[in-house]
Order: structure tokens, then sequence, then C-alpha cells
């Protein structure tokens, strides 16, 4: 039997550091498993919530701390609290644990296992983010209704986005190096390169997130932590052999089985992980795209001209200033500058729109948009009135963010 030469405080704090990834990692990647996730991970996640909500609510004195899902934030206070809800059940563990150490032969491969799990997840996760690039999501192209908005009401987050989906080859750059770092993570032969690309691809995308305020910060941290530590039992050897220039070699032990049925298990679960689950995300956003895009032929920026004699019974400060059809959005702003936002629903071919998500204490119009030559008319019926607009159409292409394109050769700067 093989004997733990480490020093007591290292082997706990190594036991201490797989815990808490552990905590952090689950159930992954039990969701993927066809029937595991209501089985498996719904329960795992559901006393994993019970646990923060005492631990937030008794220990750190947060009596309304509330959960609803996160709405597409990964750094809510439930997130945080979590962090330390699994720091504490972590020591806990490794106290049990290291008091078991000599009896139990298998905790000294907790802190490898960790290791393994840790680049399946790091690896898979990056895959995910990587091939998204490549859909419509993630970074959308520019929209009418941004391209309209003014910069200074962007959020920074906002800005980031739009900064980042402007270019169709910077995103394909984005994905492909995602998606070659996760490749790497997932086979032990190239382990060592790709958490060297791991590290630096996600240390890109954790500056992002805290320079712009994206609310995935905790996430993005903790693959960067998990890179680091992947990469940590090689780092004597990269020192020797990029920093001194020293002969070298990085170590790697080819898997031995000592049984035909543990290396069938072995070949199923790499299937799963090499395979099944990257195809199962990648028809995941494939199959998510008939939700995203949405052909409207009638998608532009409407300024209005005038108004009929019908719409002198509105309020000034109510009449509509100009409508943005936006793919499924649209927006009619007032010329008070009050906004409100619909979906649309259905597009007909006679140029009836149809639309739902009226704002509350409101009905929703209908609209009917007609070609009139260079202009449009726009025949709207909103609560009890009825009005009849004429409108100027402004499209993608007319805007000079879109018209301005790549120029090899440029005599001066276009900085405007």
């Amino acid at each position: 039997m093989k004997t733990d030469n480490r020093s007591p405080l290292l082997s706990f704090m190594l036991l201490w550091i797989a815990g808490y990834a552990f905590l952090f990692m689950l159930p992954f990647p039990v969701r993927h498993i066809p029937f595991a996730h209501e089985l498996i991970a719904a329960p795992i996640s559901l006393g994993m919530e019970s646990l923060n909500f005492l631990v937030g609510r008794q220990l750190l004195g947060l009596e309304d701390l509330a959960y609803d899902g996160g709405r597409g934030s990964g750094d809510t206070r439930f997130d945080y609290v979590y962090l330390v809800t699994w720091l504490l059940l972590s020591f806990l563990l490794a106290v049990l644990l290291f008091l078991l150490r000599r009896k139990l032969t298998w905790i000294r491969k907790t802190y490898p296992s960790m290791i393994v799990y840790a680049r399946y997840f790091v690896g898979l996760t990056l895959i995910h983010y990587g091939v998204a690039k490549f859909m419509i999501g993630q970074f959308p192209g520019p929209s009418l209704i941004s391209m309209d908005q003014s910069f200074g009401d962007f959020s920074p987050m906002g800005l980031a986005w739009r900064f980042f989906g402007y270019s169709d080859l910077y995103k394909v750059f984005m994905g492909l190096s995602e998606i070659t770092a996760g490749a790497l993570l997932l086979f032990r032969r190239t382990v060592v390169v790709g958490a060297m690309l791991s590290i630096a691809v996600v240390t890109n995308i954790v500056l992002v997130n805290f320079s712009f305020d994206v609310p995935v910060k905790i996430l993005s941290s903790h693959l960067l932590l998990f890179s680091v530590l992947i990469l940590a039992p090689y780092l004597k050897q990269l020192f020797g052999l990029l920093i001194l220039h020293r002969p070298g070699q990085l170590s790697y032990q080819p898997r031995t089985f000592l049984s035909p049925k543990k290396k069938w298990a072995y070949r199923l679960v790499k299937f799963y992980m090499v395979v099944f689950v990257p195809v199962s995300m990648m028809v995941g956003h494939v199959l998510s795209q008939s939700y995203r895009s949405f052909d409207n032929p009638w998608e532009g920026a409407y300024e209005i001209l005038s108004d009929g004699d019908d719409m002198v019974d509105l309020k000034s400060d109510a009449k509509w200033a100009r409508v943005i059809l936006d793919g499924k959005t649209l927006l009619i702003e007032r010329v008070s500058g009050d906004k409100s936002y619909y979906s649309i629903e259905e597009v007909g071919k006679n140029g009836v729109i149809s639309l739902s998500g009226s704002p509350e204490g409101e009905d929703t119009p209908t609209l009917h948009l007609r070609e009139a030559g260079e202009e449009y008319q726009l025949a709207a019926t909103f609560g009890d009135e009825q009005f009849t607009l004429k409108a100027k159409r402004k499209m993608k292409s007319d805007y000079f963010l879109l018209r301005r394109g790549f120029h090899w050769i440029n005599e001066y700067p276009v900085n405007r």
C-alpha cells in the first residue's frame, strides 16, 4: 500500500479544494443523460438550494434572501451565498476525509479525481460557449433598436455585447479559441496545451466580465481557477523546459486496466463525455435557432412624417414619433420620449402585424403597413383611437455603421 508523503496541512488543503470544486461543478454532467435531470440533478439542486437558504438566512442573517432562477444572471446574491455554503460544506467534508484517510486508501485519489472532473467541466463549458458564437444568441449582430439607441444609454454589458456582435469574424475567432481549448482538455495527451490555452482564453473572458459588469463573474472566475489547478502539476516541468531550457519531458502515463469490464466502462464514459455531450450541446444550439430567428419583411425604423385628421383627439405628447420593427420586437416611441415594447406574433403577407405583450393598462395595438411610393402608410388601432400615419422607412443598410464595412486601404482613419 502506497503511503502519503505529503504534509498533513497540504493533504487537508487538497481535500478542501477538491470538495469545494466538486460542489461547485455538481450536478454536471448529469443533466445531459436522458431522464437523469428529473431523477438526479433536480433533487441535488433542490437540496443545495435548501441548504443555501439555511446558510444565508440563519448564518449570514439575510432574512430576505430569495431566489427566482437568476433571470439570466449568475451573480445574484443567492449565488454569492453559495460560495459561503460550498466553503463551509467542503470544509466539513475535508475534516471527515482527513480523519479517515489512513483507513480508506481511495481518499488519496480525491484530488486527482477532481482534476479529471474539472478537465471535463471546463472543457465542455468552453465548447458550449464556443459553439454559441456561431449561432444567433450570445452576441447578436447590430439591431435596429440598438443602432437607434443613444450611445450613453447603453449599459456596460450592452456596450460589450454590441461591440463583439458587430464582427462575425471576431465571433468565429472567439468561438474557435474556446472550442479548441475545450477539446484539448478532454484528452490526457493534450491536457497541458489545453490548460495553457484555456487560461489565456478564460483570462480574457474574466477581464471582460469584470470590466463591463457582465453577470457571469462567478462562473468565469472559477473556470480560470480550475484551469490553473489543471496546469499546476506541470508548472515545474514547464518552467524547466520553457524558461531554463533544460532537457526534459512532460510526464504521461498511459491508462492501464486490470479487467476488460473496466476497460469497456472507461470507453463508455469517455464516449459519453467526448462525443455524446458535445453533440447534444450542438443539437440544442441548432434547435434553439428557430426561436431566435424571425423573418420580418417589414423590418425597419419608421420616422413619422405627419398624421391624419383623426389623430387630433390624442394628446400631443402621446403622438407617435417613431415606430421600429426589429425582428419579433416592435417599439413605439412617442413625442414625449416614452417607449412601449411589443412582441410580434405574426406578420401577414398584406402587411398586417399581429402583436402581443401590451404594457399593463394599455390595449394592444394592431398595425397595418402599406407602401405608398417612397413613403409608407401605417394604419393603427390603439385603444379607442384609430389613425393613419405617414412614415419614412430606414433600413439597416442605411446606417453608416453597417455601410462602412472593411477596407484594406485607409488614407485616413474613419473614427467618428
